[in-house]
């Protein structure tokens, strides 16, 4: 009878421990049709099936778009989302069941899904007209996406990457841009959404050594998002820290860690990455290449004991709304006496307007041709590069072709070259749905990289 009991006690032991160890994290996201390469009969372990993601490229076969799947242990619900639509997916009984019940496009490319207290949300996104952190709720009754008003929510921002914390939504870097407005700018810390409070408020990436977000937008960079870390990769071209630069966030702690062992940025161009817990899985695949690709899994717990501490992500105050009150009376005693001052100033500004129309117009007048010879310059750039079809291409031959050859600066050559191709690949991703210009790196010295042109 004590044997049967002990028995019994170990069973139950073993089978609590491996049920608390299962991960609780699980995502999918595909990006071309390249997955195929990789004769994988399925994904997350065996929940998404080969045939329900050839259904997904044969719906979606006309309009080129990411499909991303996220499951939830607990309820055991899988879920589709398309992105560069509002399409949203059940997968029941190995059928896609759609559940978002309109015809909506756009607005939604990039967007970052998860779930929350039972309810599924994206935020941000970019579409025709600009970039958004918009923030969205999946009404299953309804079969639609609703918007949530959120407080100092920031204007036409778009972030590098997301992750989720218990209390929020950190969003990474990123850019501002709204062309109605002719705003393109950078964003090199990020904010934090607080659910609780329903506000968003400015994060600081504190890192003494470097400045990533600086080398980030110079540079080609990803954060990808696991079970406990946020997994941010950015390629470098500078000696002192590395030519690729792996910085772990642990999410609930905010702690920054930097990984110096072996890597890699292979995943930038993978048509597939899944994440189960936090093992990150991707395909080392390039179009024509002479190899069939191998999958690479890459261990984030093993990573961050391997990696040293250097900085903090500190979320910083929000504006402060609360004294409306006592500065509007304050300015009620100090208006009067200041309506005589600001009577004579505005005559004086008067005048300077006059003067200053003349030399606004001629302004506006320069600025209108440097966006021209902008427009221009990518233009005959692409003429250039269009004979380079699917060739592979040095660095030296590259900058040739944009004509950046003769810039004898190496730190000026590069940021110019990054940021050709930078506005190249957006230009060139809004109209087909995919980039342009590709890097890949030399297999025989991987400090170097070439450029593979795909029209």
């Amino acid at each position: 009878m004590k044997l049967k009991l002990l028995f019994l006690c170990l069973t139950l032991f073993f089978s609590l421990g491996s049920k608390a160890a299962d991960p609780e994290f699980y995502r999918l996201k595909v990006t071309t049709k390249s997955w195929e390469y990789s004769k994988r009969e399925s994904f997350l372990n065996g929940k998404v099936s080969k045939r329900i993601v050839q259904k997904l490229d044969s719906i979606y076969e006309k309009l080129p778009s990411g499909y991303e799947f996220t499951f939830d242990p607990l309820s055991q619900s899988l879920k589709v989302f398309v992105h560069c639509s509002f399409d949203f997916y059940s997968v029941q009984n190995g059928q896609l069941v759609k559940e978002y019940q309109f015809a909506n496009r756009g607005y939604t490319c990039g967007s970052y899904l998860f779930e929350r207290n039972n309810s599924y949300h994206i935020l941000a996104g970019r579409g025709l007209w600009n970039y958004h952190a918009d923030l969205m709720q999946f009404d299953s009754l309804n079969g639609s996406w609703e918007f949530i008003q959120t407080k100092n929510q920031p204007l036409d921002y778009f972030p590098l990457g997301s992750y989720q914390t218990s209390k929020g939504i950190v969003t990474w870097l990123g850019e501002y841009n709204n062309p109605r407005i002719s705003r393109l700018e950078e964003e090199i810390n990020g904010f934090f959404f607080d659910f609780e409070k329903k506000s968003w408020q400015p994060i600081q990436i504190d890192i003494k050594e470097f400045n990533l977000g600086q080398i980030a937008h110079a540079n080609e960079s990803q954060l990808y998002e696991t079970q406990d870390y946020a997994f941010s990769v950015t390629t470098s071209q500078i000696p002192s820290i590395g030519w690729y630069i792996w910085i772990l966030v642990e999410k609930e702690t905010g702690k920054l860690f930097f990984y110096e062992g072996n890597k890699n940025v292979e995943m930038f161009h993978t048509p597939y990455y899944e994440i189960i817990g936090n093992k990150f899985r991707y395909f080392d695949y390039n179009i024509n290449s002479a190899t069939e690709g191998k999958e690479v899994e890459i261990d984030l717990d093993f990573i961050r004991s391997q990696s040293r501490e250097i900085g903090q992500m500190i979320q910083l105050d929000a504006p402060d709304t609360t004294k409306t009150t006592s500065i509007s009376t304050l300015l009620l005693w100090v208006s009067i006496p200041c309506l005589i001052l600001l009577s004579l100033w505005i005559g004086i500004q008067l005048q300077k307007r006059r003067n200053a129309t003349l030399q606004t117009g001629l302004d506006a007048e320069i600025e209108s041709e440097l966006e021209q010879e902008s427009e221009d310059e990518s233009t005959e750039i692409l003429e250039k590069l269009l004979p380079h079809n699917g060739e592979k291409l040095s660095t030296e031959a590259f900058d040739m072709l944009l004509g950046i050859h003769q810039i004898t600066n190496f730190d000026s050559k590069r940021i110019k070259r990054s940021r050709l191709i930078k506005a190249i690949n957006s230009q060139y991703l809004a109209k087909k749905g995919f980039p342009l210009i590709t890097r890949i790196k030399n297999p025989e010295d991987k400090r170097f990289v070439y450029y593979q042109i795909r029209f």
